[in-house]
C-alpha cells in the first residue's frame, strides 16, 4: 500500500507499507517519504523489504537513488533490517540517534540481564529454558532459517561500520529544515520521534492499538562503558519503564493535537487509525492499570514474576517466546514499584506488597515533566 498525505504547509508525506517477512502481531512497518532538504525516508523496514520499498517508490515516480537520506527511528530489526542494503543501493546517508551507531555491533534488543538482581534471575532462567527448547525442537529447517536470518541482519549492521558508509549521528533537539528530532528512549535505547509541521513520526514510541513494550533496567556492554558520551553514561536513565514514561511525558508536553504517524497499525482491519498525541496519555493510563493489577495479583499470592505474568496475560500470549516477553514486561513494572517503595523483593525473588501506592504519584510526576 502507498498513501499520499498532505500536511500543514501543503507538504506531502508519502506512506509506504513494508511487510515483515515473518509472523508479527504488529503487522507491516510503515515508512514515510517526504521532500525535506531532499528526499528523506523515515525507517527502512525489515530485512528483505528492499524490493517492496523499490516498488512503492516506483508508484510515486521515484527511484532508490533519489533518496538523499534514510532516518532510522530505532535499532530494531523491523525498522533497520533493510538499512544496509538500502544505503548500498541508494547511496543515501544513514541518519539515526548517536547511540544507534554505538550499539550496531550488539544485539538489537541488547538485553543485558543483571544476574545479581532477584527480578532478573527469573528472566535468566526462562531465557535459558527457551534456548534449550529451540535446540531440541524438531523443526530443524525452520530453526536454521531463522538463525541465518538473524546472522544476516547482524552482518548488515556490522558492515555499516566496517565499510564506513555515510552516516549522520543525531542529537536530541537537532533540526533539519522543518524536521525536529526528539530523543525518546524507553522502548529502545536509541528511539527518536521526529516532528514536522503539526505531525510527529513516532516509530514505536506511540502506536495506535498497541502499547509498546518497555525495556527493563539494563547495563551497557562492558566494551561501551568508556566510550559512551557523558550524558548517556548512567544506563538507568535510558532503560526501564520509568524512562519510557518520562519520554511519553516529553511528547505530551507538545501540542496534544499533533497528528501521529506511527510505524505500525496505521492501517489495520480495513481502516486507518489516525490518532494524535492524546494517544500517549492512553498509554500512560494503560501502564497505570497494569501496575494496579500487578499489585492486586501480588496480594492474591502471585509472589514471583513468572506467577504474576501467568495471572496478567492470556495463555495465547505466553506460548513460545511470548512467555519471556511477558515476564520481562512484568519485571519492568516491578522495578518501578520497587523503586517507589510499594513492594519488597526478597533475595530469592519473592514479591510482597507494603500497603502503599506511591507509584501513582510517581507516574504523575514523571509524565508531567
Amino acid at each position: 500500500m502507498v498513501v499520499r498525505c498532505t500536511i500543514r504547509g501543503s507538504l506531502e508525506v508519502n506512506v509506504i507499507s513494508l511487510p515483515q517477512h515473518s509472523h508479527s502481531r504488529t503487522g507491516p512497518t510503515w515508512a514515510y517519504l517526504t521532500n525535506v532538504e531532499g528526499w528523506t525516508l523515515i525507517d527502512a523496514g525489515a530485512r528483505g523489504a528492499l524490493g517492496d520499498l523499490e516498488l512503492g517508490m516506483g508508484v510515486l515516480g521515484l527511484k532508490l537513488t533519489d533518496l538523499k537520506r534514510v532516518i532510522i527511528t530505532h535499532g530494531h530489526q523491523d525498522h533497520d533490517g533493510n538499512a544496509y542494503d538500502l544505503i548500498k543501493a541508494s547511496g543515501a546517508e544513514l541518519w539515526a540517534h548517536e547511540l544507534y551507531f554505538r550499539f550496531l555491533r550488539y544485539s538489537n534488543n541488547h538485553a543485558s540481564l543483571d544476574i545479581e538482581s532477584p527480578l532478573h534471575k527469573a528472566m535468566h532462567e526462562i531465557r535459558n529454558s527457551q534456548e534449550e527448547w529451540y535446540r531440541r525442537r524438531s523443526d530443524a529447517a525452520g530453526h536454521a532459517y531463522w538463525q541465518s536470518h538473524i546472522e544476516s541482519y547482524a552482518s548488515g549492521r556490522n558492515r555499516i561500520l566496517d565499510e564506513q558508509l555515510p552516516v549522520h549521528p543525531i542529537r536530541d533537539g537537532e533540526q533539519l529544515g522543518d524536521l525536529r528530532f526528539i530523543y525518546t528512549p524507553g522502548h529502545a535505547i536509541d528511539e527518536l520521534c521526529i516532528g514536522l509541521n503539526g505531525t510527529i513520526f513516532t516509530g514505536d514510541h506511540v502506536l495506535p492499538q498497541i502499547s509498546p513494550h518497555p525495556t527493563f533496567k539494563q547495563s551497557y556492554p562492558e566494551a561501551l562503558r568508556g566510550t559512551i558520551p557523558a550524558e548517556y553514561q548512567e544506563s538507568g536513565e535510558h532503560y526501564g519503564l520509568r524512562c519510557y514514561l518520562k519520554s511519553l511525558g516529553k511528547v505530551l508536553a507538545m501540542d496534544r493535537y499533533t497528528t501521529v504517524f506511527p510505524a505500525h497499525r496505521l492501517f489495520n482491519h480495513n481502516r486507518f487509525n489516525i490518532r494524535n498525541l492524546r494517544r500517549a496519555q492512553d498509554i500512560v493510563r494503560h501502564h497505570l492499570r497494569r501496575l494496579d493489577r500487578l499489585m492486586e495479583v501480588i496480594e492474591e499470592g502471585a509472589d514471583t514474576p513468572s506467577k504474576a505474568a501467568e495471572r496478567l496475560f492470556p495463555p495465547r500470549k505466553l506460548s513460545g517466546g511470548g512467555f519471556f516477553a511477558a515476564v520481562s514486561e512484568v519485571v519492568s513494572h516491578l522495578e518501578l514499584l520497587a523503586d517507589a517503595g510499594d513492594i519488597a523483593v526478597s533475595e530469592d525473588g519473592r514479591l510482597g506488597t507494603k500497603g502503599t501506592t506511591c507509584y501513582r504519584e510517581e507516574i504523575q510526576s514523571i509524565t508531567s515533566g
